[in-house]
């Protein structure tokens, strides 16, 4: 089997490389064996192998004695509560997956971390899990569709003010958090299901998944330099990105309507324009040694940047896609010497919420 030669030679060679020098050993075979299941399961596979996110959290809920609840939505999307339901200041997570997978364990751990840690700031914070529809079942617009409803669900019927309410998503949730702000810019349904006008607290995209094919602008074709560099060094390889993108890309109904929505990077230059008016705070932030990176550095710089003044980017020194993650995939520590991510997410998270300047809508 592959993965009996790959795991001791990454093991072997993780003190003399830059993409493993600073990781824990538990933290290099988790990597490898994440890339190893995504690498070589097919898709019905693992959908199969991974499970439903409903499942997942209520599992995961039980186990750490917390109340499972379940918000359904119009639409058959959910709201998954982490801890008990709070809803003066609000998380939305939009989960990755590749618009395949569901909600994984290990992001569960993690925004419970930074809830609790929230907690120790005097922060009451709730966090919703945004549970949509996968491929095949759905294509876009569909998880859009039921991300909107999420979000006019807890602005009219658990009364959250948008002014206390922030995005976060990573991956391909990044992509929908990105979909989100597009539709608000550019309403794709009719009546507009989130009012004109609303202003969102902020938006955090970890390592979004903002190319679809590898390519960096609607002009060219020429796959990005990070591909390439990359493909060996990422939890998620080249062939993975571009085969799940091409999935995605398949199911529109509309490609030359649809595409700036879902492949943003894409989007014509002034696709953001009037960003700063749907949200007041935007981070977006990527690993050194991921594939996406190029392509989440000229989203930031082309597409985010020039339409928003309070838009911050981070780039992890020796980071991969979703780094802070696979710290809670091992049970490393999240705070360690080498997670630089992690501090700063809980940090810009908590300002948001600290900062009573923000716009009520």
């Amino acid at each position: 089997m592959f993965i009996v030669f790959v795991l001791p030679f990454e093991i072997l060679v993780s003190p003399l490389v830059a993409r493993s020098k600073t990781k824990s050993f538990k933290r290099v075979v988790g990597d490898t064996l994440f890339r190893f299941v995504t690498d070589t399961l097919p898709d019905v596979e693992l959908q199969y192998f991974l499970g439903t996110s409903v499942g997942i959290y209520s599992k995961w809920a039980r186990k750490e004695k917390l109340p499972i609840t379940i918000d359904e939505l119009q639409g058959e999307g959910k709201l998954l509560w982490i801890g008990p339901k709070k809803t003066e200041k609000v998380i939305l997570f939009c989960h990755g997956g590749a618009y395949i997978a569901p909600l994984q364990n290990f992001m569960l751990p993690f925004w419970r971390f930074i809830q609790l840690e929230l907690e120790r700031r005097g922060l009451e914070v709730g966090i919703a899990i945004m549970s949509y529809s996968v491929i095949p079942v759905a294509h876009f617009p569909t998880p859009l569709w039921q991300a909107n409803q999420a979000i006019k669900h807890l602005t009219f019927v658990e009364n959250v003010k948008p002014s206390n309410l922030q995005l976060v998503g990573d991956s391909a949730g990044g992509n929908l958090v990105s979909q989100i702000l597009s539709s608000m810019l550019h309403p794709l349904f009719s009546p507009p299901i989130i009012p004109p006008g609303t202003r969102l607290r902020g938006a955090y995209m970890m390592s979004p998944w903002i190319s679809m094919t590898g390519a960096g602008s609607q002009e060219s074709n020429e796959i990005l330099p990070s591909f390439v560099e990359n493909d060996h060094t990422d939890v998620l390889s080249t062939n993975s990105l571009v085969r799940w993108g091409a999935d995605v890309l398949s199911g529109l109904q509309n490609p030359s309507f649809d595409v700036p929505f879902v492949d943003p990077i894409r989007a014509p230059s002034d696709w953001y324009k009037g960003l700063s008016d749907v949200v007041e705070r935007v981070l977006v932030s990527t690993g050194e040694f991921e594939c996406l990176r190029d392509a989440d550095r000229i989203f930031f710089k082309e597409k985010i940047q020039p339409w928003h003044g309070k838009a911050e980017f981070f780039e992890l020194k020796g980071g991969v896609h979703n780094d802070p993650f696979f710290d809670f995939y091992v049970g490393d520590r999240p705070l360690g010497a080498r997670q630089k991510l992690t501090p700063m997410i809980l940090d810009w998270v908590a300002n948001g919420f600290e900062d009573d300047k923000g716009e009520e809508n």
